[in-house]
């Protein structure tokens, strides 16, 4: 199809974008809830949930939870098991991993009452949250179990469904030719029957599985049909997968332009109905694109977005992606340790998703979903076998009625000749099905041992890999701290002979000379009592406490003043009440007072400005975040991205040689937290850190992951 048709294909789907506003049915939903009470007021509030759930997922999760709470108030066991699985869902869009025990809750009610029909859907959700979530296996295991059972009951919707969402495992897997071939049969079977409900998005994911097959014509064959079927008008979330199917069909044929404007129209959508998913995905494609054409900062400014939009969820699977474009966009800024820290992160994760249990989970489902299908044709033979049986029986009843009248001996001698002959077809048929059996289960076999042997070399790579990087970590630490206590010695006699020379000499010349001396000796000091922190960071054993902040800013600030504080410069401070926060003292300490430093140290010393520092501490969601805001000389666009890095200086007003701000970056990371730049809008510059509440948690996932990867290394030595 040419360009100029698919341009004209899509302004019609344009042209088609429906509109969910508020609807008259919500609006008397919301008067009659307010005169409702019971079971009436359950269904109600479920008729909220529905009305909100293709426009707002916000509104759709409030009703749900309170219909919930309805539901379990009232008692009724199937209202409870549909009221989570609403909830369920909505947490599954907004890519909550607190979908999963909504669904798991819903299960184990309806299998309990025999809910036949809702099992059908809980299983379906629970298969699709753990796709989204990167548990292939479990999403895996799920989705045959539901295939299994619509298969029984026969409904070739429901079939669609679960062959459709098994593809999606496979395409998240990379196993492309697999996810085309149960798209196809998803198709197939809705246009066989003449089903319309989704047939756009089983064409949509059959376009997305060519264009990962390379096959960039048939992607496009397959986008014009749902462009087709949408001009009568298709929802938000059929519309922002079309949309960025065509993003990254345009992209890979090099019309970035009409990719951008395709990226735009994903990135409306999935904020107007609350898609993080898509959101993160589209600005993650941006962000490539604008790499593609040697923008790198662009690049970092459309991938940091994307970042902060998975903020708050569970979609590993995009953030691994996210981790493997960041080492490629700090590799072009020739910023490499920022690229090997992402790389990394990307090793850890990339670990965590596709581990040896995932491999073996994913085959020993497979290979049980083979073996129930290769079950139910036998048993299906065997049905045909025992038809044939009854009928040659019924034949050998008639024929020896017939014979027995007429040529008894003869006809008795056919009959047996027939059944002899029926037989020996039988044999064949079933030693034909029994080698059949024998060569899959061969092939699996030499499957299974081929899979185990890339898992163990992969393995291996990881493990050298990181064994590399702890070592450089390592010597790199030891010779900062090395240097730092080797120079600190004849520094110190440096000082001390220019603080001697300086009472002796009486030339103003030469006094001059060794003040200015003695100044820059006590700069490097400062210099190097600083690196000295970054061995503390990297080595310290962190000690969780309740830490309070009062005293803390305090301690902070009082040291200030003994520096001296700028002329007419205001500091003030603000946290929040009743803040329950256990962290590491020391490590708290050393963010706060490099971020407080920092923004004196770089004040805006014109006398039309009044200078000023504010600090805020508050909760945000489950996280404790300071801020430190100023009104400073700020920081241009291309330090922006480097300020955290090791001897990175924004001004030539520092003198710490650009290391404050790194160790409030190290000891962020050390206490599990995030550390950003950004401005406001009135121009102030803000720093904000953001921790986990409790650094217990953080501090045994980070041992469990230690003894993970000690365990996985002894096995991986032990095997080679």
């Amino acid at each position: 199809m040419s360009w100029v048709r698919f341009i004209s294909v899509f302004v019609l789907l344009t042209m088609s974008l429906m509109a969910y506003p508020q609807s008259s049915v919500v609006d008397s939903l919301k008067k009659e809830l307010k005169q409702t009470r019971g079971k009436e007021r359950y269904e109600v509030l479920l008729g909220l949930f529905r009305e909100n759930l293709h426009s707002n997922y916000d509104s759709a999760l409030y009703y749900s939870s309170l219909a919930a709470t309805q539901a379990r108030q009232t008692g009724d066991s199937l209202s409870i098991v549909k009221s989570y699985n609403a909830k369920g869902f909505v947490r599954m869009k907004l890519g909550s991993s607190l979908c999963i025990p909504d669904f798991e809750y819903a299960l184990e009610i309806a299998k309990r009452n025999g809910y036949r029909e809702q099992v059908k859907f809980l299983l379906n959700n629970l298969a699709i949250s753990h796709n989204d979530f990167a548990n292939y296996d479990k999403a895996l295991d799920y989705h045959f179990q539901s295939l299994q059972f619509r298969q029984m009951e026969g409904d070739p919707l429901d079939i669609s469904i679960a062959m459709n969402n098994i593809g999606l495992v496979y395409s998240n897997l990379q196993d492309y030719e697999n996810a085309l071939s149960y798209f196809i049969q998803c198709k197939d079977l809705k246009e066989q029957n003449g089903i319309d409900h989704d047939l756009d998005r089983a064409y949509i994911n059959i376009a997305l599985a060519h264009f990962n097959l390379g096959n960039f014509e048939l992607a496009l064959d397959n986008i014009s049909k749902v462009l087709e079927i949408c001009e009568g008008g298709c929802k938000d979330e059929v519309q922002v997968e079309a949309h960025y199917a065509l993003a990254k069909i345009s992209m890979e044929k090099n019309a970035l332009t009409k990719a951008r404007d395709e990226l735009a129209k994903t990135i409306k959508i999935a904020r107007r109905i609350g898609s993080n998913m898509y959101e993160s995905q589209a600005l993650h494609l941006r962000a490539v694109i604008e790499l593609k054409e040697n923008k790198p900062n662009q690049a970092l400014d459309y991938l940091n977005e994307s970042q902060s939009t998975l903020v708050g969820t569970n979609l590993r699977d995009q953030t691994l992606n996210n981790y493997l474009l960041y080492v490629s966009i700090y590799n072009n800024l020739g910023d490499y340790q920022s690229a090997s820290e992402y790389q990394q992160k990307y090793i850890e994760l990339n670990r965590e998703i596709f581990s040896g249990d995932l491999i073996k989970n994913i085959s020993r489902i497979q290979t049980e979903h083979e073996e129930r299908e290769n079950i139910k044709t036998i048993a299906a033979k065997d049905q045909v076998l025992a038809l044939q049986e009854e009928i040659i029986a019924r034949q050998k009843v008639q024929y020896a009625f017939i014979i027995t009248i007429t040529f008894l001996t003869l006809g008795f001698a056919f009959v047996m000749y027939r059944v002899n002959q029926s037989q020996r077809k039988i044999n064949k048929e079933l030693a034909k099905a029994k080698e059949t059996i024998q060569r899959q289960n061969e092939m699996l076999s030499d499957s299974n041992l081929q899979l185990e042997r890339e898992v163990q070399e992969r393995t291996r790579e990881l493990v050298e890999s990181n064994e590399s990087l702890l070592k450089v970590n390592d010597e790199m630490d030891n010779f900062i701290y090395k240097t730092s206590h080797d120079i600190r010695g004849p520094l110190a006699s440096l000082k001390g002979i220019c603080n001697v020379a300086m009472m002796d000499v009486t030339d103003e010349a030469a006094l001059d000379y060794l003040s200015k001396l003695d100044t820059s000796a006590a700069k490097l000091n400062a210099i190097l009592s600083r690196l000295l922190i970054i061995n503390q960071i990297n080595h310290s054993i962190l000690t969780p406490e309740k830490i309070n902040f009062e005293e803390q800013l305090k301690e902070i600030l009082e040291l200030e003043r003994k520096k001296e504080l700028p002329d007419r410069i205001d500091i003030s401070y603000h946290v929040a009440p009743d803040l329950n926060f256990w962290s590491d003292k020391e490590m708290a300490k050393i963010i706060l007072e490099n971020l407080i430093d920092n923004a004196i140290k770089y004040h805006n010393d014109s006398k039309r400005v009044n200078p000023f520092v504010r600090i805020e501490i508050t909760k945000e969601g489950e996280r404790v975040c300071a801020k430190v805001i100023d009104n400073g000389i700020g920081i241009d666009e291309e330090s922006k991205d480097k300020i955290f890095q090791l001897f990175v200086r924004a001004s030539e007003r520092s003198e710490s040689g650009g290391i404050g701000l790194y160790l409030s970056k190290l000891a962020t990371t050390k206490l599990g937290g995030d550390i950003y730049v950004s401005k406001t809008v009135e121009g102030y510059t803000v720093f904000k850190v953001c921790f986990p509440p409790d650094l217990v948690p953080v501090i045994e996932k980070r041992k469990e992951e230690e003894l993970r990867r000690e365990k996985q290394k002894q096995k991986v030595l032990k095997v080679t």
